[in-house]
């Protein structure tokens, strides 16, 4: 399953799970407010059943088992069903009277079992309809959770919308959220659609948003004007209160109330019907007992218990009562009394009984003014009903608001809503009476408030529903016409062109993208059938040139088990071997070439694969019978992942040219024997006759004999210089190697050319700084060496100059120097100096003599001797050309013996000249070595007690690279240091295969001795030992400084350029790096990568410059500290931390080894 598909089932478990939740609070009785009202409603529980059950039926669709997919659709169609039942009940139980269908919630869930049920349908109109199913069920869902977003409380007031609660609108939102994940619309047109809808859904719900700001002005109108009839009734209340209160008053003045008895029962008689607002009048004792009241019967009746009555005493002031029922006529009413003082200091109270219909008729009166749904009450201070209108008997003497708070009738002065006496809504006004703590109660529907704004929006709903509609209807209409169908038409193009069929029936005069599309897709089919005639055209012309090649060609491919079969090979390969295209394609070199031939041809291919660069070796083969030589060219063939895929081999036959080689080495052994032994004899005869052996001589025979022995020598120096550049190039001159020290040399040297220095009035003087400069080489060559460059000096000198020898030290190098002063070497030679048979300008052939070979007979022995040649010139000032050689210290026999108790390098070397004298330069460096030729007796020799390993990448039995792989094959030398030291080391670096070879270095030919001894030394160090840090800085003070701040933790080593910096990482493993930033060549930050790349493990860096670090820099070192802004202490601190504490040499964090 794709992970789309894992989030498609995720969002649809969550969805499960919120719609079980909300049904279990809506089953179990723990609603919120919106889940109340769900509650109240019939399919409340059972759309969060249906959601449950669709939650299913998604994850089950788009399982990716059929069965599976199956029963989800069958799960989805009976959702359907029961939800087109429950309509059907519900349209008539609303016919019957019922409850109104909550339309949203169920249409919702309609559409989404629609869309579930069609999921798995392969038809594009069935596809259409799923589509547009999810399109309605979508915007419902995310109307509804932008309005809970903005305004929960407006939801209730959309048609429709009522009872869709906040779980509901999650569920469903969710659940479409997964139909759109596990199946994406292949259509662009419902891809856009669901656009239109998201982006016009939230402005419905900005709408209905805007409207129920109108209701909440609604509302506030409405309070206003309900708290103007709250005032109007409480003022008239007081006023009946006041009128009773002022009647009781006049009362009191009366004497004969003052004293019970018949009197006084007539005199509140007389009074009690001349107000019509009270239905009695009395007096009252302290004691509770009526003394006074009309019509009274001889029974005493006590008012004592009365509240109103011991308030009354208590407080000695107007109280009036709550509702109460007479004792007498058992009659609702209410009570109020005043004292009265009497002359005999007792107090009495004058109390009168007030009607409740006087009470009621000022709400009549308000009722019939004001708003005419409104509904106004009377209560007492405890909430008892005195009065209502419109009348309801039922409620007197009830209490208002019994399901609402105690304290709302008290402390409630704005206005609020509560349901009323039929559970709808009210907005109600509360306001104080002055007397009695009773309260004027005035409510008002909130329906009759709210209902022209609701109205109001939900035609704008409605109209912005049909706009949506319109929309999407007219935007897949618009994209089919303008989009699809232009694309499709583009698409029928593609795949004719794709089908390779010449078509140019395209879009190109279409306007707009489509048109700029199908131009450039005209464009780029034109451009293709071009690039693919011009790849005809060139694989005709590689195939012509492979098959008519005179050379021998083939294609190998490389199997994925290592193994290569032919897929081709030319005319040429043909005709050599006898074999055609049949017999050898699909075939392994090994089966063609049955034995030695096939199994040298897959190691040469297998090298070709390994080292990923071209190869070229030369093998023997017998050609119908006759031997032959090949030179074989390997070139690896990569595909675009970089991997070797074939090998396009090139043989050459080389059988003439082996012979005409073999002719020149014959010819050359003829000459050296035919021509040296009578030139010898020759020269040697005259010079016999210039001294005069034979008697004396005239003065023009001893000139004429002079000039033929002269050229007798010069002939004599042709041939040898001749004969000695074929031995060289040829590889077969021999080297006596032993010790040679250059002062006597030189000086033999410069016996031997005083003649030839006399002839040219030049003096020779040798000038030498020690008496033991020794190298070890061959003696016989060096002193050539020496004679070429001081005969060239002598004769390049002018007349009366001296030609300056010195022999002098330079570290572990001798020098020897040759000095002319003649004009120079002119600028555009110099390239030329070391070239056979180059020479400065033609005349000088004729003018000073000479063939142009000595210089490059100098250079071929002196880097057979591990040495370089260079040269010094100034115009006008003469030349200086300098030979450096590996110098031999005289001590090296005395310390000879200590040699083999030191660490022993094997050396692979082919050249034993240069392996002699590599082996010689470490002996004195330190090390005990072994030498080896070739790849086999590499691997004899390579025992446990080699401790390093130096390997030649040309071997005459096989690559450098294979023998490296073999010895880490052996447990022996599976972690010995190997150091690849060879001509080709930098190819070798960049072989793929030089990650996998653990090489300590590749050092290219010739190597720096001094280099190779630090390298090993420092490979071979014990563990323990002190850390080093590398410092990268050009600033020579600074450098001195950090030295001797870091000495008491690690040895420091200074770098003042990149390249530097570089040349010591590979030399010399570190523990840390401290770098600056601007350095004279480049920037530090350059080396992050090479010290990224050192292993074991990467090197750690501190960052050490006078520029601040950029942010994207900083985090790949382990510090980055700005100069200006640091102490140096903070650096010591930060190399403490990175290398560990260490006081003294002996201490230090443990050293990295193996190759690193």
């Amino acid at each position: 399953m794709k992970p789309r598909h894992w989030a498609a089932g995720a969002c649809a478990a969550a969805a499960g799970l919120i719609a079980a939740l909300s049904g279990l609070n809506t089953v179990l009785g723990w609603p919120t407010p919106q889940t109340a009202a769900l509650a109240s409603a019939s399919g409340a529980a059972w759309v969060d059943g249906a959601l449950v059950a669709l939650a299913a039926a998604c994850v089950a669709v788009y399982a990716p088992i059929p069965s599976f997919q199956r029963a989800g659709a069958v799960l989805a169609s009976l959702v359907a069903v029961g939800v087109l039942a429950h309509v059907l009940a519900a349209a008539s139980s609303s016919g019957a009277g019922g409850g109104e269908l909550a339309s949203a919630p169920v249409a919702a869930v309609l559409c989404t079992a629609l869309a579930l049920a069609l999921a798995n349908v392969g038809s594009s109109l069935v596809e259409n309809l799923r589509q547009a199913f999810r399109i309605v069920g979508v915007a419902i869902a995310v109307f509804a959770l932008a309005l809970y977003a903005m305004k929960p409380a407006a939801l209730a007031a959309v048609t429709g919308f009522g009872e869709v609660s906040l779980p509901s609108a999650a569920a469903l939102a969710l659940l479409h959220l997964a139909i759109g994940l596990a199946r994406q619309s292949s259509t662009l047109r419902w891809r856009i659609a669901p656009v239109g809808v998201l982006a016009l859904t939230p402005l419905a719900a900005l709408t209905v948003y805007f409207a129920s700001a109108e209701r909440d002005i609604a509302l506030k109108q409405a309070e206003t004007r309900l708290a103007g009839l709250a005032r109007l009734g409480v003022e008239q209340q007081d006023a009946v209160i006041e009128q009773v209160r002022r009647t009781l008053v006049f009362l009191a003045r009366f004497p004969e109330i003052r004293t019970p008895g018949p009197a006084c029962d007539a005199t509140v008689a007389r009074f009690a019907s001349l107000n019509g607002l009270t239905s009695s009048l009395f007096v009252v004792s302290r004691s509770g007992e009526v003394l006074c009241a009309p019509r009274r019967s001889g029974r005493p009746i006590s008012l004592g218990d009365r509240d109103y009555v011991r308030e009354a005493f208590s407080t000695q002031s107007f109280t009036v009562s709550g509702y109460i029922v007479t004792r007498v006529q058992s009659r609702a009413s209410i009570a109020v009394v005043q004292p009265l003082l009497l002359p005999g200091g007792a107090t009495v109270l004058v109390g009168a009984i007030i009607n409740l219909e006087a009470l009621g008729d000022p709400l009549d009166r308000l009722a019939v003014g004001g708003e005419r749904e409104a509904v106004l009450t009377l209560v007492d201070k405890d909430g008892v009903v005195i009065a209502r209108r419109p009348d309801d008997r039922d409620q007197i003497g009830a209490r208002a608001f019994a399901r609402a708070p105690a304290d709302m009738l008290t402390t409630r002065r704005a206005a609020f809503e509560a349901p009323g006496d039929g559970g709808e809504p009210f907005v109600f006004v509360v306001r104080p009476l002055a007397f009695s703590g009773g309260r004027v109660i005035v409510g008002l529907p909130k329906r009759e408030i709210v209902e022209p704004v609701d109205a109001r929006m939900n035609r704008r709903l409605g109209l912005i529903s049909a706009l949506l509609a319109a929309s999407v209807a007219l935007g897949v209409f618009g994209a089919e016409m303008l989009v699809l169908r232009p694309v499709r038409r583009l698409t029928a193009y593609a795949q004719r062109l794709q089908g390779d069929e010449p078509d140019d029936r395209s879009l190109a005069g279409a306007r707009g993208e489509i048109g700029m599309l199908s131009r450039a897709l005209a464009a780029t089919a034109a451009a293709i059938r071009d690039r693919e005639r011009r790849l005809v055209e060139a694989e005709a012309l590689f195939r012509g040139l492979f098959d008519h090649s005179p050379d021998s060609k083939a294609v190998l491919r490389v199997e994925p088990d290592g193994s290569f079969r032919v897929e081709t090979w030319n005319g040429a390969a043909v005709e050599a071997s006898g074999l055609r295209q049949d017999d050898v394609v699909g075939r392994t070199p090994a089966e063609i070439f049955p034995g030695g031939p096939g199994t040298a041809l897959e190691e040469d291919l297998r090298t070709a694969v390994e080292t990923r660069q071209p190869f070229t070796a030369e093998r023997e083969s017998a050609v119908r019978g006759m031997p032959a030589a090949y030179e074989i060219v390997y070139v690896p063939l990569k595909d675009a992942g970089g991997r070797v895929e074939r090998v396009f081999v090139t043989a050459r036959d080389i059988s003439e040219r082996k012979r005409v080689e073999l002719m020149k080495t014959e010819f050359v052994s003829t000459v050296s024997h035919e021509l040296r032994t009578p030139l010898t004899s020759i020269a040697g005869s005259l010079g016999l006759l210039a001294e005069g052996v034979a008697g004396p001589l005239g003065d023009k025979a001893r000139h004429l004999i002079g000039i033929a022995h002269a050229n007798s020598l010069r002939l004599v120096r042709l041939i040898n210089d001749i004969l000695d550049i074929e031995k060289i190039e040829a590889g077969r001159m021999a080297f006596d190697l032993g010790p040679v020290a250059l002062e006597p040399l030189v000086e033999d040297a410069v016996s031997g050319l005083r003649g030839y220095a006399q002839s040219y009035e030049v003096q020779v003087e040798v000038v030498s700084g020690t008496d033991a400069t020794i190298v070890r080489g061959d003696a016989d060559r060096l002193s050539q060496v020496a004679t070429n460059l001081i005969s060239n000096a002598i004769k390049f000198s002018p007349k009366g100059e001296t030609v300056t020898v010195t022999i002098d030290v330079d570290g572990a190098a001798a020098r020897l120097r040759v000095r002319d002063r003649g004009p120079g070497l002119p600028v555009g030679f110099r390239p030329h100096v070391f070239s056979k048979f180059a020479q400065a300008d033609g005349s000088d052939s004729r003018r000073k003599g000479g063939t142009g070979l000595g210089l490059a007979i100098v250079k071929e022995i002196v880097e057979r001797h591990a040495g370089s040649v260079g040269f010094v010139s100034e115009p006008g000032e003469g030349a200086e050309f300098q030979v450096r050689l590996p110098r031999m210290r005289e001590e090296r026999a005395a310390s000879a013996p200590a040699l083999d108790r030191r660490p022993c390098i094997l050396v692979c070397e082919d050249d034993a000249i240069i392996g002699a004298i590599l082996s010689e330069q470490l002996s004195e460096a330190g090390f005990r070595t072994i030498l080896a030729t070739t790849a086999r007796s590499a691997k004899a020799a390579a025992t446990g007690d080699v401790q390093a390993i130096l390997v030649d990448l040309r071997l005459p039995d096989g690559h450098g690279i294979t023998l490296i792989r073999d010895l880490r094959a052996s447990a022996a030398t599976a972690t010995t240091p190997i150091i690849v030291v060879s001509a080709e080391a930098d190819a070798g670096r960049r072989d793929a295969r030089a990650a996998m070879l653990d090489v300590v270095a590749w050092l290219e030919k010739p190597v720096d001795v001094q280099r190779l001894s630090g390298l090993l030394r420092d490979r071979l160090r014990p563990r323990g030992g002190r850390p080093k840090i590398l410092h990268v800085e050009d600033d020579a003070d600074l450098c001195k400084v950090v030295t001797a701040a870091v000495a008491p933790i690690a040895d420091v080593v200074s770098a003042r350029s990149l390249i530097e910096a570089r040349a010591r990482l590979v030399d010399t493993s570190f523990d840390l790096a401290i770098i600056d930033v601007a350095l004279g060549d480049g920037s530090g930050l350059e080396l992050l990568a090479d010290l990224e790349a050192t292993t074991p493990r990467p090197t750690p860096a501190i960052i050490f410059s006078a520029h601040d670090i950029d942010g994207d820099v900083a985090p790949q070192a382990a510090a980055a500290l700005t100069k200006s802004r640091t102490s140096l202490s903070a650096l010591v601190d930060a190399v403490r931390r990175l290398v560990g504490p260490s006081d003294s040499t002996d201490a230090g964090p443990a050293r990295r080894t193996g190759q690193g």
